[in-house]
């Protein structure tokens, strides 16, 4: 059984090739988060099905020049849970994920999907937070969302993700440890 030595990423050698998404060419200054779960990517769909997993969720993210994703968990909570980024982008840009005694359940405005939704989730200020570790995920990564994190583009170009988010058999998130024994074959030595 592997178990975690390190608590938040993880690179994957995927059996398949993704290319960006064409909105990926638009550049701007506004952060960008939405849901793309009618636009098909067979296969991830396919790998995930081989694996027993249901793909609960994919979503995009942009984080603009010289900017940062607030820091903050997904789904609301301290979960664990796991989901694989892809990111296309400068090698300076990274994920960060951090620890801290204050935070707050809120949501954000600008933060959402194309429907207006917001997500209702734990969120910290970097002046109340320790950084634990950093990695860029313009390789395919397993990160761990449900420990504090977000992302920091300290350049002058745009840095879009996608997200895909596993589930099991149960329609429930995977957590860290069980993640990285379902994508132990695909795991970067």
């Amino acid at each position: 059984m592997v178990t975690a030595t390190n608590w938040y990423h993880r690179y994957l050698n995927l059996p398949f090739k993704l290319s960006p998404l064409p909105i990926f060419r638009e550049q701007g200054n506004q952060i960008k988060h939405f849901y793309i779960n009618d636009y098909p990517f067979y296969p991830v769909e396919d790998w995930f099905g081989d694996l027993g997993l249901s793909l609960l969720l994919k979503e995009v993210f942009y984080t603009p020049p010289y900017s940062k994703i607030p820091i903050h968990t997904d789904h609301g909570m301290y979960t664990m849970h796991s989901k694989i980024n892809i990111t296309w982008g400068p090698e300076e840009g990274v994920i960060q994920w951090w620890k801290s005694d204050k935070t707050v359940r809120k949501q954000i405005e600008g933060y959402g999907d194309l429907t207006g939704e917001k997500h209702d989730n734990l969120w910290a200020e970097e002046d109340d937070c320790e950084l634990l570790f950093e990695a860029n995920t313009n390789k395919p990564s397993l990160v761990n969302v449900g420990i504090l994190h977000g992302t920091n583009n300290p350049t002058p170009y745009g840095r879009w993700t996608l997200c895909f988010v596993p589930g099991n058999h149960r329609g429930k998130f995977i957590h860290w440890n069980e993640a990285l024994n379902i994508f132990k074959d695909y795991l970067e030595s």
